[in-house]
């Protein structure tokens, strides 16, 4: 991890605030080439449930560089990708991933793990080899966004909060 992670991670973050401030769910994300930002998007999903922040970015930032083959970006977002982002993710070639928030129900990474399946990359051109992931950078910071919009499932103590929720029925 480097100072730009913690600063690309901090955009999305802000774009996750934007999203959520215009009635979407607070996600965010960008693809970096090079050192730039070639792409950045908040959510969507609340027009168009397929348009999540990372499937916009990677659509960016494909119509940027003119094709699908981005080996050698890389794709933050201030949460862990779903399954569906995931995929496209392998499928863009993604060489590496940051995220802040694990997401254990939901995420492509710690509960499908999608990211690092390794028999993917024996189906070229379809899928990219597998991509470095980080995940975790400056979780609480994203999980403060997270606390205003009510959605409690994101995060490394989600399951323990899921707990709480179950036993508080009873």
């Amino acid at each position: 991890m480097s100072d730009l992670d913690s600063k690309y991670i901090a955009r999305c973050i802000e774009l996750s605030a934007e999203s959520m401030d215009k009635g979407d769910a607070p996600f965010g994300s960008l693809v970096v080439m090079d050192g730039e930002i070639i792409s950045e998007s908040s959510n969507n999903a609340a027009q168009k449930v397929s348009d999540h922040a990372e499937v916009i970015a990677l659509h960016r930032a494909h119509e940027k560089v003119g094709h699908s083959n981005l080996k050698g970006a890389t794709l933050y977002s201030n949460c862990e990708p779903c399954p569906m982002c995931a995929f496209m993710t392998r499928e863009y070639k993604i060489s590496r991933v940051v995220y802040a928030l694990p997401s254990p129900f939901m995420g492509g990474h710690s509960k499908w793990n999608i990211m690092e399946d390794d028999e993917l990359q024996h189906f070229p051109p379809f899928f990219g080899e597998v991509p470095d992931v980080i995940g975790g950078l400056m979780e609480a910071e994203a999980k403060a966004v997270f606390q205003r919009s009510g959605l409690w499932m994101f995060g490394k103590n989600s399951r323990n909060e899921l707990k709480q929720r179950l036993r508080s029925r009873d």
